[in-house]
């Protein structure tokens, strides 16, 4: 029976490969081509790698050591398909979106940012009837309400802040970059994170804006993580980077078949998100 196969990156289809190039297993590294596009793959013999450090650190290894080769598009860690066929069906599928995105993002770089603070408390919040008479004079309804009241104001006034710190951190940043991605309060403790695209030649300058803005905010965390390949700014596939179904297939087993379209290149694997910016 044909193995499995684990998806690295997608690049172009002359790319040389490094040689002696090994995966997961300890298998050879090798592709799978289709038109102008291949898949690098690696046999898969013992089931899926689970989203250790270890492991994750080794999918990011194989894309980094592709990059230096050619255009390259990282593919989310897990991508588990049945066979060299499927793979080639998974190219086929998407051809399209993965021949312009290798051509836009397969030479750029990612830097991703995380900005961490002590959530404020606002004068509102300060000021609001929360205790002593002004409570006393009002039931349980009316306390419930303010108390709501006063937990609105204060995300509201949180979230303002957060887009105050966003809008400067553009106006450094952005001049340096192609494109970014911006979440604003992910947690309260989390003020903003922010991923950047940049061509490489912009790197030093976008780390000097960056140590700028370090430096005038010594109240807050600033976390830079980077240069990584491009995993955000990858097109997603329809109806986001993972279907429910495809979810249930990939934990049925090592050698379950999977959708012969899903070759997904998106960052937003959780495990890999949330492992790289522990390990940064």
């Amino acid at each position: 029976m044909a193995s499995a196969c684990y998806v690295y990156a997608i690049l172009g289809c002359e790319t040389l490969l490094p040689p002696g190039l090994r995966g997961f297993d300890d298998a050879v590294v090798s592709v799978v081509r289709w038109r102008a596009l291949a898949a690098a793959t690696s046999p898969l013999e013992r089931g899926a790698p689970r989203p250790t450090a270890e492991n994750l650190w080794r999918h990011e290894a194989i894309v980094e050591a592709l990059r230096p080769q050619g255009p390259a598009l990282p593919v989310r860690f897990g991508t588990v398909l049945a066979d060299a066929s499927a793979v080639a069906d998974a190219l086929a599928g998407r051809y399209d979106v993965l021949a312009a995105d290798l051509a836009r993002l397969g030479d750029k770089v990612e830097f991703g940012l995380s900005v961490l603070w002590d959530p404020p408390i606002t004068s509102r919040e300060e000021q609001s009837p929360s205790s002593g008479a002004a409570v006393a004079a009002h039931g349980p309804g009316a306390r419930y309400l303010q108390t709501r009241l006063a937990a609105h104001r204060r995300e509201a006034a949180m979230r303002e802040r957060a887009r105050a710190l966003a809008q400067e951190l553009d106006g450094e940043l952005s001049v340096h970059a192609l494109d970014r991605r911006c979440s604003l309060l992910p947690t309260p403790r989390l003020a903003v994170r922010a991923a950047y695209l940049l061509e490489p030649g912009r790197v030093p300058a976008f780390q000097d804006a960056f140590a700028q803005l370090r430096r005038a905010h010594p109240d807050l965390r600033f976390l830079l993580s980077g240069p990584w390949p491009p995993y955000t700014f990858v097109t997603p596939q329809e109806g986001g980077e993972r279907s429910a179904n495809g979810r249930q297939r990939h934990e049925a087993g090592p050698h379950q078949p999977t959708d012969r379209s899903n070759v997904g290149t998106s960052s937003t694997s959780e495990h890999f998100v949330k492992k790289r910016e522990q390990l940064s």
